[in-house]
């Protein structure tokens, strides 16, 4: 049974998701050129934006126009929703869930549903955190040899890095994701629906955030040396 403990554990490996999506895309804008790296995350951006038009569709939010390669960046321009209260934070964070579900598909699709991860809320962040970078270098090593495994990984690190809400999506759900986090947060200390938070987090919620956590470590166990090496090698060619 989910605890205030364990509940703000959830917050913050949901808040770790974001972290590693942000610093993915501040190493990526540096080791490729802007259009390149549009490029390599396409479907990532396809998928995140096609999230955020579809909860306009379930919240009854009009939709004016969808961009996905423009400029400044992918956009779906809507209006208000005409779901109260929880419309703007799901039309926010719509990304996290169909990245997440398209992650899944791809799983299944490439038969690697046996090595879906899964994290206790209940445990250490830190041990948790280890096992998580632990899981991601085991099972980088287990289907390196085979090619499938290279276009799976390309496809999933293209989604992983477009899972988490933009800066934008944070601004313009911020109040509606603050009132469901203190909502959470008083279900489970009055204890009122806490089973249902419960299932909420442990069956959904963190299955979502865990397997994003998961594409995003491997992305970073490749991304951080390529990084440095390209820095490297950069700074020897002023000498």
């Amino acid at each position: 049974m989910v605890n205030l403990s364990s509940y703000f554990a959830f917050i913050a490996w949901f808040a770790l998701l974001v972290l590693f999506s942000f610093i993915l895309d501040y190493l990526w804008c540096r080791i490729f050129p802007r259009r390149g790296y549009r490029l390599f995350i396409t479907l990532g951006i396809i998928t995140h934006e096609l999230s955020h038009a579809v909860a306009c569709v379930l919240m009854r939010a009009r939709i004016s126009r969808i961009r996905f390669f423009a400029p400044e960046g992918g956009a779906v321009e809507h209006g208000p929703p005409k779901v109260p209260i929880i419309g703007k934070p799901l039309i926010g964070l719509a990304p996290l869930f169909g990245c997440s579900l398209t992650l899944l598909g791809l799983f299944f699709l490439f038969k690697y549903q046996q090595d879906l991860p899964s994290i206790d809320f209940g445990a250490s962040f830190f041990s948790n955190l280890t096992e998580l970078f632990q899981s991601a270098a085991d099972f980088f090593s287990s289907y390196a040899s085979q090619w499938t495994f290279w276009f799976f990984l390309y496809l999933a690190v293209s989604i992983a890095a477009s899972i988490a809400p933009s800066a934008a999506d944070f601004k313009n759900a911020f109040w509606g994701i603050l009132f469901l986090a203190v909502l959470g947060w008083a279900m489970i200390y009055f204890k009122i629906g806490d089973q249902f938070v419960d299932k909420i987090i442990n069956q959904y919620l963190g299955r979502i955030i865990t397997l994003g956590a998961l594409m995003e470590s491997i992305a970073l166990i490749i991304t951080v040396p390529i990084y440095f090496i390209k820095k490297l090698v950069a700074r020897n060619a002023l000498f």
